[in-house]
């Protein structure tokens, strides 16, 4: 994370005394600073003005384009996603998280893989070196598959993970694979049945199927707290309810053998990074560019907290494909 030894101009124009820290925590408890809201206020009524969206209203954004017509990810983002959740990640977990949710896959070094969603490819690499298997990351941002594959180059498994572009609107994979694996990924693609047919068509017989996702109650799909985290992410979620997954995973013919609610595991990642990240900040001066991003990047997962604490739930799915 880029820093400095300067005092840098407040990006609020709030008094200079108070530290980035303690708004960072004001913010993650649910306060909102009079001039952000004005600010936030102030960017919503301009995109509305603006008229024309990021994309077509019958699709996803362009590649690498967030819903407000902006770079999904920029260098700085980069920078800050990986100091909150760890080097290769851009959600949280890390790489303890990534072995647990693919334990029951009994990865080999005969088997291939496939990562959906992989962004940077730490899942990807890191199910690699452990278990010795071929895994391939796919992502939909062509600024994360670039900077996710020099990962792999300099990790020495170009060919062993290597990261590759693909659009999750329109999955197409070449060949068969023993297992797929999706990590807090697939909540923003909308044909998620079209998909999930994709899935089980390229996995071989007795191929496995792990993911986690967010699914919304039935009754909070229009809790306020859920329209204020989903209006606010970079790109717009399509949420199902734990029902449309169970039936996806059936119309599919998946022998489907856990599905289990992981939210406060989910939570208490987000908490522990947040709080390590506040850590970090006591020790350092940012500069203007990198403190935009990290608040921001905060503000974000602190909306979806709240929407976790309201009717959203993150849940681990683990499927596998019948014998032909």
């Amino acid at each position: 994370m880029t820093t400095d030894n300067s005092k840098t101009p407040d990006t609020d124009d709030e008094p200079p005394a108070v530290p980035l820290k303690t708004r960072l925590k004001d913010w993650w408890e649910g306060y909102e600073t009079p001039s952000r809201k004005r600010r936030r206020l102030a960017e919503a009524e301009a995109a509305k003005e603006a008229g024309a969206p990021a994309f077509p209203a019958d699709g996803p954004p362009r590649p690498g384009m967030n819903r407000f017509g902006k770079p999904l990810w920029t260098a700085t983002r980069l920078e800050v996603a990986e100091k909150i959740w760890g080097d290769g990640y851009i959600t949280p977990g890390g790489d303890e998280m990534v072995i647990t949710l693919a334990k029951p896959l009994g990865l080999n070094p005969a088997m291939t893989a496939l990562e959906i969603g992989c962004g940077l490819g730490g899942a990807s690499r890191c199910l690699a070196k452990q278990f010795g298997c071929w895994f391939t990351g796919l992502d939909g941002s062509p600024f994360l598959v670039q900077h996710g594959m020099e990962r792999s180059n300099k990790g020495k498994l170009s060919k062993q993970a290597p990261i590759q572009l693909f659009d999750p609107e329109n999955f197409k994979f070449g060949r068969r694979v023993d297992a797929v694996f999706s990590k807090d990924a697939l909540f923003t693609i909308r044909n998620k049945a079209s998909l999930f047919d994709r899935i089980e068509s390229i996995l071989k017989p007795r191929g496995q199927f792990v993911c986690t996702d967010y699914v919304v109650q039935p009754e909070a799909r229009n809790a306020h707290a859920i329209k204020a985290w989903s209006d606010r992410e970079p790109l717009e979620p399509q949420l199902w309810t734990l029902q449309g997954a169970l039936d996806a995973f059936a119309q599919c013919n998946f022998d489907l053998r856990v599905q289990e609610d992981i939210t406060e595991i989910h939570l208490s990642q987000i908490l522990l990074s947040i709080k390590a990240l506040t850590e970090h900040l006591e020790q350092h001066h940012l500069d203007k560019e990198t403190k935009v991003n990290v608040i921001d990047e905060v503000e974000t997962w602190a909306q979806r907290v709240t929407a976790l604490h309201s009717g959203l739930r993150c849940y681990r799915f683990y499927a596998i494909k019948p014998p032909e």
